[in-house]
């Protein structure tokens, strides 16, 4: 173990590319908006619902065939007005807006044009290119909607992980092991430039304490929002707006009142239990935004402000993977390990394996009218190893 820890401390000690690379200034706006998650917490309800802030959801089953069997857990999802893309840890899949299987995008192996493990992808919209991080390699590898390979891209950031497209060609690279590196050495994004083939700047973590080694989830968080990037660090209790490679300005400050952070491991190796010091912390790990709402997951349970309001909602989470009630077509509901995770625009987007809407699809519902029909009858139509149906949550304005 300690050989383990000595080689991730010297990849982390080692510049990319050699280059000294510049760290992005962060500047206080003065406008932020401030969450006071720990007196909404004093409120929490069991499990949220869903029409406290989804105004319709619009089911599509995902077409299943010998070319096309999705994994058990889809980690990200994009809507675009003609497809439907998404990643299942495996590979890519594009299919209609009615759910119709079009292509699989990637080829698993060691060559061009090939990845290992695609542990995240990113997709630009406006010119139809998937990115699928590569991290094994060490590189990105470049495809269009319809599979043709269009180029590896060897970043050499040794401790790669999630990628999100900032603009054509520009991505944030987020890191997987800053939190084993020391104090003011600690730098949680890659800004990397697809053109440049170099990384231009680095988002530093300025938590000033020790970090426990043994930290089972500690990365940090980005988020689109109109098409600008949002950042967090774990450690750090401001949400930034990202105003260019080299500048961050604040955007959201959260108000953890008497919610503390991590002091010790959060969880054990061996035991796999959870220190009862640990009953206090916040922990947010998941943040989206949408024009009216900014959504959150915590170890405490699942946040939902409401920028219209200024009111914040906060739930916990059930047995069944489960952190929000659907009641509006009584479907499963919004699973736990997945909000908030895919959103674009005023929509929010999840899904449920088919078998969850054989067996919990006729709950308590509001929805009455045709479209309560027309869902009826889709999980009438479903097999239990179909593929994943997609919820496309319409979202409150």
């Amino acid at each position: 173990m300690k050989n383990i820890l000595s080689l991730i401390l010297m990849l982390l000690s080692v510049s990319v590319f050699g280059q000294k690379i510049p760290v992005m200034q962060k500047k206080a706006t003065g406008k932020e908006i401030h969450i006071d998650v720990y007196s909404a917490f004093q409120k929490k309800a069991p499990m949220l619902k869903a029409s406290q802030f989804v105004e319709d959801i619009e089911f599509v089953p995902l077409e299943t065939t010998d070319d096309c069997l999705l994994d058990q857990f889809l980690k990200e999802i994009v809507v675009t007005k003609d497809y439907i893309l998404v990643h299942d840890y495996n590979f890519c899949y594009r299919f209609d807006r009615k759910g119709k299987f079009l292509n699989k995008i990637g080829a698993k192996g060691n060559g061009p044009g090939e990845y290992t493990k695609a542990m995240s992808i990113s997709i630009d919209t406006i010119n139809k290119w998937v990115y699928m991080s590569d991290n094994w390699q060490l590189k990105l590898v470049k495809f269009d909607y319809s599979g043709k390979h269009l180029g590896d891209i060897k970043h050499k950031i040794s401790d790669a992980r999630n990628i999100y497209l900032y603009k054509p060609s520009q991505l944030l690279v987020e890191s997987m092991l800053y939190h084993f590196a020391k104090k003011g050495e600690r730098f949680s994004f890659n800004f990397y430039s697809e053109k440049e083939n170099r990384v231009l700047s680095r988002m530093s973590c300025d938590y000033p304490l020790d970090i426990p080694k043994k930290m089972v989830s500690v990365a940090p968080i980005a988020y689109n929002y109109k098409g600008d990037l949002r950042v967090k660090d774990f450690w750090c209790d401001t949400i930034y707006r990202v105003v260019d490679p080299y500048h961050l300005e604040s955007h959201v400050i959260i108000d953890r009142g008497k919610f503390e952070r991590y002091k010790t491991d959060n969880k054990s190796l061996t035991t796999g239990k959870v220190d009862p010091r640990h009953r206090m912390v916040l922990g947010i790990s998941r943040i989206q935004e949408t024009d009216r709402y900014i959504l959150m997951t915590s170890r405490q349970g699942v946040i939902v402000h409401d920028k219209k309001t200024g009111t914040t909602h906060t739930g916990g989470f059930n047995d069944n993977l489960s952190c929000v009630m659907e009641d509006l077509y009584g479907s499963p509901g919004i699973r736990s390990n997945h909000f908030p995770s895919c959103v674009q625009g005023n929509e929010y987007y999840t899904f449920r394996h088919a078998y969850e809407f054989m067996e919990d699809g006729n709950g308590k519902h509001t929805v009455t009218d045709a479209r309560y029909d027309a869902y009826r009858k889709m999980v009438k139509g479903l097999k239990a190893d179909d593929n994943p149906v997609i919820m496309i949550m319409k979202l409150k304005k």
